[in-house]
């Protein structure tokens, strides 16, 4: 409920059931609040949801399972409840624990937002939880203030030094703290341990790590749940359920298709881990049909025709007015740089030979700087301003660069992330194309480009890219001018094959669970139920058995 700061401020004034009140009351004109509904959908169908669920208890192979649901969003509501709700009528056991209070920054705070009181939310998911019949564990009834107080005093005497090494109980909470921040800062903050939110997450991540290890000795489930795997709460459970050797399934949403769903084993679903499901597609020719539905869906998204953010609504795609207005010279060497947002949780920590993509950014421009014999664009991505404002960057690449490199040579050129420079076009007119961790390289590859990647992303390593391990590897090879990277047509192929795996096999699209247009309503729970949904059947599967999350759809 986004009100205005005064109004906000006197909202907060307002005893708890109040406060709960006027937010039902914004999420139903919003039209996204179905926890009434599902719960009246719920009492009606009482008696087959005891009834099924008790006919498959007994059933060989059932599971006790934990789902971890703290946050309280579309679609993460919507999936995490109606999931447990599939495995709770096959007959698997699912527990669950939601958060009411205690950490002193918690997803509720992120881009800095001032979240409500601790009451007020952990009421607001209570009616979700109570939607769908479950009653979950709370955070408080495993964490207590004098875990607080311990592990505020814990972060408190730990030198500036010590806290991104800092290891509580075999969790690095140093390193997930820092990338927790980014999320929370909606940028990349240089030098973390003097950010003052830091050591705040810090607490937050030990406490996570704490409530993680008792919640797991409470509970001793087979097989754990939770979204994304990468944000702080997740990341802490995960790292933990690891350490216990207990099964972990993660879940993420996909920018692919608008009821994308990604889910991964033992791995956090935003990085796409296809290693085992490329090591037989990598030999599976594409068809002559798989390779034109391919073509054709890149070739909208190119055109903006599909994505979720209008990140190029009229793209600037002639190169003659291009290179005018970005002072490209004729017959020179082109060099793009293509970016992320600094803040991307499927890009941020995932660095190989670079500390991190600014220091790809910074090292590339000092090398054009002393070799004004090439040219060098910077293209930032388009959701650093394309975007809705709470999720636009606050560390936009252009102003960072130019803060530490303030007199750029005429050689050297950055392209904001609102401009409608075709990035497709740049990258075509380009010798050498790099990226860290976008998207893009793949497109380029299935053009016929082999893209350089500085940072680790899912397609690096498939035989179709140059991966850099070091800065001094870049810098060899661009001395050595490297720039026929034309790519042969089997490369292309791989490049197309992993394309497919990724967009076409490996997204799951659920408009059950994640409709496009965001309205969710269950018609009956036996949609849910064994038998009711093909798709809801093999994702149920897939979870329990750890089979892959691959060809769901089909």
């Amino acid at each position: 409920m986004q009100w205005p700061s005064p109004l906000r401020q006197a909202v907060r004034r307002l005893p708890e059931p109040a406060q709960l009140l006027l937010k039902r009351g914004d999420a139903a004109l919003r039209q996204h609040d179905w926890a009434a509904s599902i719960r009246r959908l719920r009492v009606r169908e009482q008696d087959y949801l005891d009834r099924t669920a008790e006919e498959n208890r007994n059933r060989p192979g059932r599971k006790r399972l934990l789902v971890f649901a703290l946050q309280q969003v579309p679609p993460w509501l919507e999936v995490e409840y109606s999931l447990a709700a599939a495995l709770r009528l096959r007959g698997h056991l699912v527990h669950g624990i939601l958060c009411d209070g205690l950490v002193p920054l918690c997803e509720m705070n992120l881009g800095g937002s001032e979240r409500p009181p601790c009451g007020v939310c952990a009421g607001w998911l209570a009616r979700y939880e109570d939607a769908f019949g479950f009653d979950f564990a709370r955070l408080t009834h495993l964490v207590s203030n004098s875990d607080r107080d311990l592990a505020e005093r814990l972060v408190a005497q730990t030198p500036d030094h010590e806290l991104a090494p800092l290891v509580v109980d075999g969790v690095s909470v140093g390193r997930l703290a820092a990338r927790e921040l980014q999320r929370y800062y909606r940028g990349f903050v240089f030098g973390p341990e003097h950010h003052p939110a830091y050591r705040r997450w810090l607490v937050s991540a030990v406490l996570l790590v704490w409530l993680a290890s008792r919640l797991l000795d409470r509970e001793q489930p087979d097989i754990v749940v939770t979204g994304s795997g990468r944000t702080l709460p997740s990341a802490c459970l995960c790292a933990i359920a690891c350490l216990r050797r207990i099964h972990v399934v993660t879940w993420d949403t996909e920018p692919t298709f608008p009821d994308g769903l990604v889910f991964s084993h033992n791995d956090a679903a935003p990085l796409l881990p296809l290693d085992d499901a490329w090591k037989s597609t990598a030999r599976q020719p594409l068809t002559g049909d798989q390779t034109h539905t391919l073509h054709e869906f890149l070739g909208r998204w190119a055109r903006g025709e599909i994505r979720p953010h209008p990140y190029d609504p009229a793209p600037l795609e002639d190169h003659e007015s291009i290179r005018r207005r970005l002072g490209l010279r004729p017959r020179v060497p082109l060099i793009v740089a293509f970016t992320n947002s600094a803040w991307d949780m499927a890009a941020v920590d995932r660095d190989v030979g670079f500390a991190s993509m600014f220091e790809w950014l910074f090292a590339l421009i000092e090398y054009a700087e002393a070799h004004p014999e090439i040219d060098l664009v910077v293209r930032a991505h388009p959701s650093e301003t394309n975007t809705s404002p709470d999720l636009q960057s606050r560390t936009p690449v252009g102003p960072e660069i130019l803060r530490r490199h303030r007199h750029l040579p005429a050689n050297i050129t950055l392209v904001e992330g609102a401009s409608p420079v075709s990035s497709y076009l740049l990258a075509e007119m380009a010798q050498v194309v790099m990226t860290y961790a976008s998207r893009i390289g793949l497109e380029v590859a299935v053009r016929g480009k082999r893209p350089w990647l500085a940072g680790d992303t899912t397609y690096r390593s498939r035989g179709f890219t140059r991966d850099l391990a070091s800065k001094q590897e870049m810098i060899d090879l661009l001395d050595a001018r490297t720039f026929d990277d034309t790519l042969p047509a089997d490369a292309i192929e791989l490049a197309e094959r992993f394309a497919y795996l990724w967009f076409f096999r490996y997204v799951t699209r659920v408009p059950l669970l994640r409709p496009s247009e965001r309205s969710f309503a269950l018609q009956t729970f036996r949609e849910l139920a064994p038998g009711g949904h093909p798709i809801i059947d093999r994702l149920c599967e897939a979870i329990v058995t750890g089979s892959p999350f691959v060809d769901l759809q089909s």
